[in-house]
């Protein structure tokens, strides 16, 4: 607690004893406990509300970094598909062939080795 090994806290209690006396040091180390306590809670409470403040945060950054996603690829498809279609408006004459026609099939018989 505080960084303050058990000697130093009998050490700092038996000052306190003398200085507060038998009758006070009961009621102070009561408010002192009540007073730690407040800090405590109040100290809890810091913490949870910037844990859940950045917790939205975070939610709020990834609903942006996922749209501007979808945007983009949204963009790469229609400069793809205008490519697509730029390649066929520049060779509207180009037969379409099919991969069937393009290697035509031999009928023959493996050579034979002597």
């Amino acid at each position: 607690m505080f960084g303050l090994g058990s000697l130093e806290i009998l050490v700092i209690l038996a000052l306190a004893l003398v200085v507060l006396g038998p009758r006070r040091l009961p009621e102070v180390a009561r408010q002192i406990g009540r007073f730690y306590g407040q800090i405590r809670r109040t100290t809890n409470e810091l913490k949870n509300t910037l844990d859940r403040e950045l917790r939205e945060e975070e939610r709020s950054i990834r609903r942006v970094v996922a749209a501007d996603r979808r945007q983009e690829l949204e963009t790469l498809r229609q400069t793809r598909e205008e490519a697509a279609r730029e390649r066929l408006k520049d060779a509207p004459d180009t037969p379409v062939v099919e991969p069937s026609e393009a290697i035509p099939e031999e009928d023959h018989e493996p050579e034979e080795d002597s």
